[in-house]
């Protein structure tokens, strides 16, 4: 990653973000997305003749964090054939209810309902132990309806889910992104951003 950003989420957690990643204040006025353009486009000079669709996406992603309960959101755009695409990662946090990681990801990855599930492929977990602990990550294929239109989207959503000690809670990392051409390059980043997963008084605790 170059130029990484940082962000400090809720439970004296942070992560590091590329320096074209821009934060999604969440919930705030739509009229900031004029503003995150303005700063994407500066970042990303390849797509300032996309100005227009590059603002429309971000207006709908700030519609969509401003509806989820998410801690923070990050976004940025990827110069594709056909406009601009967007990549978001979506922070949460989720009680564990006992549970430990590796059945959190389990459960995740079970397809009660196939029929009514919209994974495209089955989910894939890997288990790891990364500086913030262990770390669950389920990956798949899920396919979108576009409100008003007939065709649906295919989007790659990696998850990253880890225990943070001591408070019962686990840490989600929610990577998303349509852009499936790109999924081997853009499956690296996300895990580079995962691997800067840390929190509060960790080194302490070793």
């Amino acid at each position: 990653m170059t130029a990484p950003g940082g962000e400090q989420v809720s439970g004296g957690l942070a992560f590091a973000t590329p320096g074209d990643w821009f934060a999604l204040r969440v919930p705030r006025e739509r009229t900031d997305a004029a503003t995150l353009t303005d700063r994407l486009i500066a970042a990303r000079p390849e797509l300032a003749a996309q100005r227009d669709a590059v603002d429309r996406m971000l207006r709908g992603l700030f519609d969509g964090c401003a509806s989820l309960d998410v801690l923070c959101a990050y976004t940025t755009a990827l110069d594709v054939p056909g406009g601009p695409l967007p990549a978001t990662l979506l922070a949460s946090m989720h009680p564990m209810d006992g549970l430990t990681v590796d059945r959190i990801a389990a459960d995740m990855s079970a397809l009660d309902d196939p029929a009514l599930d919209d994974s495209v492929t089955l989910p894939e977990v890997g288990r790891f132990d990364l500086p913030v602990g262990r770390t669950a990550r389920i990956e798949r294929l899920r396919e979108w309806g576009t409100p008003g239109q007939d065709h649906r989207i295919v989007s790659l959503v990696v998850q990253y889910v880890a225990e943070i000690p001591g408070t019962g809670n686990a840490i989600m990392l929610t990577f998303s992104t349509p852009a499936v051409a790109l999924a081997g390059q853009l499956r690296q980043l996300f895990h580079q951003i995962a691997c800067t997963l840390r929190f509060e008084g960790q080194e302490q605790q070793r």
